[in-house]
């Protein structure tokens, strides 16, 4: 008597003797399991011929047996496995069980030249739509041609890893981190296939903001190379098409560019304050909007960072390091890091913005900033006044740090928008009453304000400022020998937080009290000048 061939969602929890025909969509690691005491595993995603996914897994001394006979892509008769409620992080589809392979468990070759395309469908997330799942513990799954692998990397002595380029059909490069097993495996792999730029399916990879936005592999996650599809030959006549600009945005470093991977965001992406300070932990990045002003307490206003990743470093801007962060050589560079307050009309955040983004919204640079603290010079009202002419439309990301043996919540800006940059798409503003703000971001009056300041580049106070600043740094230079020292070459022993100055102490935010001025040096004959100078003790 011929066997009944089922479906998988025909096979539930105490099912016996039964024969599924299934086809190996996904071949994992052999890795250790996170219970105490760990076990062994194994996991593989199968389908049937209905499309109907389910996850499988086999323990301990099955793995060797299983592992060496069930191979991607081919298909296999699978009889009598045991049936059970699917875990909620491996659960594909609708079909609410998984299968364990044991000893009792018969999975016979299907004999056939060449294995059908698989008949299941991906839930793929669009790149676009990537800062909805940015440092969250919301997975996604994504598709896209390979078309550069970086050189391995190890960390540490535990762990090796190599970064790799994908483009989608949005033509939108990301950046990706294989680790350990996955680099071991699927990197090598790639890498010996670049030439023929590879399509790969990556199953709940993690989207981090890390080089703003990127993605990273998962003890969970699971990488599909050059899948049998059915749209497969659609993609390729797609990739061969645009592969010359393609190879420009390649040339271009566009997965390092922040105006591509975050551009501005759709109104409905856009979320109160009060609404994002309410959803940590769960979301962890998101875009908000609203006016900017100072945060003062502050005595310093720059940093010193990787050139390559911009993580902070101590470092000084002449000397050429191996990066702690990214594991690269690179120059130190000056960057401006400024604490500002986002107001809407929900609730204010205090956040730190840097680097380009910030010297956007203010009348220095990252040299003058940090001439004036050495100097001596005050500059928060110049800086202030600044940054208060703007609105702004900001992702911003969200996280914990130890301090004194309590968990405390910082904000940094990863990518930001001013009103006049936003010109062409005006938003929807809700701010606080009595702003003097335009309340329509990307209103005529608010692109005005930007509009003037751009091109009167300096008000008069700062640019009094701004000399004085100068003639204190002349006359310093003047009263020292020049050095000329040689770039050196420098190892750092542990990665330092994106957040954290090296130099300066952790304080929390109700304990920064302003630093007193450094005694002013050189004399200055400007007349009211706006440079808050310390009062020299009277004899």
């Amino acid at each position: 008597m011929p066997r009944h061939i089922s479906s998988v969602l025909n096979i539930q929890k105490g099912a016996e003797k039964w024969t599924v025909l299934a086809q190996v969509v996904h071949k994992g690691h052999s890795q250790l399991t996170r219970e105490v005491p760990p076990r062994r595993i194994m996991r593989f995603l199968l389908t049937d011929t209905e499309g109907t996914k389910v996850s499988v897994v086999t323990y301990e001394q099955h793995i060797k047996t299983f592992s060496k006979f069930l191979q991607p892509y081919q298909r296999y008769y699978v009889s009598n496995a045991i049936v059970v409620p699917a875990d909620p992080t491996y659960r594909v589809g609708t079909y609410e069980c998984s299968w364990i392979l044991n000893y009792k468990t018969l999975i016979e070759n299907y004999a056939e030249p060449v294995p059908p395309m698989l008949p299941c469908i991906f839930e793929l997330t669009n790149f676009s739509d990537l800062h909805k799942y940015a440092d969250s513990d919301n997975l996604c799954n994504i598709r896209g041609f390979v078309i550069h692998a970086f050189p391995i990397k190890q960390p540490d002595p535990a762990s090796i890893s190599r970064d790799i380029i994908i483009v989608n059909e949005e033509k939108k490069l990301m950046l990706m981190t294989l680790w350990n097993e996955f680099e071991h495996d699927e990197g090598s792999k790639i890498a010996d296939m670049i030439s023929t730029a590879p399509l790969i399916i990556a199953l709940r990879v993690k989207v981090t903001t890390f080089n703003t936005l990127s993605f990273t592999t998962r003890y969970s996650s699971g990488i599909l190379i050059s899948p049998p599809l059915p749209d497969d030959l659609s993609l390729r006549q797609w990739f061969s098409l645009n592969k010359e600009e393609i190879r420009n945005l390649l040339d271009a470093k566009t997965y390092n560019d922040a105006n591509c991977l975050l551009p501005p965001p759709n109104e409905e992406d856009i979320k109160a304050i009060s609404n994002f300070q309410a959803s940590f932990p769960v979301q962890k990045a998101a875009w908000v909007q609203g006016t900017v002003k100072l945060a003062y307490g502050f005595s310093k206003y720059w940093t010193t960072a990787c050139a390559n990743c911009h993580k902070i470093v101590n470092a000084d801007i002449d000397w050429i390091i191996h990066c702690p962060s990214c594991k690269q050589q690179s120059e130190v560079e000056l960057r401006a890091r400024i604490p500002i307050i986002i107001t809407d009309a929900s609730s204010s955040i205090h956040c730190i913005i840097s680097g380009e983004d910030a010297e956007k919204l203010i009348e220095f640079t990252p040299l003058q900033l940090k001439q004036a603290q050495e100097d001596g010079f005050q500059i928060d009202t110049e800086l202030n006044d600044a940054l208060k002419k703007y609105t702004v439309v900001c992702f911003l990301k969200s996280y914990e740090t130890p301090f004194q043996g309590q968990l405390q919540k910082k904000n940094t800006v990863i990518k930001a928008y001013t009103a006049a940059e936003l010109s062409d798409r005006p938003l929807p503003l809700e701010l606080p009453e009595n702003t003097q703000v335009s309340s329509a971001l990307g209103s005529s009056s608010a692109r005005h304000a930007e509009t003037s300041s751009k091109d009167q580049l300096f008000t008069p106070s700062t640019k009094l400022l701004l000399e004085e600043i100068a003639g204190a740094s002349s006359y310093k230079d003047s009263q020292t020998s020049a050095t000329s020292g040689a770039k050196r070459s420098l190892e750092f022993p542990e990665d330092l937080p994106a957040d954290t100055d090296p130099k300066q102490p952790t304080k929390a935010p109700e304990e920064f009290a302003k630093e007193p001025a450094k005694p002013y040096g050189p004399p200055t004959n400007i007349k009211d000048s706006p440079a808050k100078k310390p009062k020299a003790k009277e004899d």
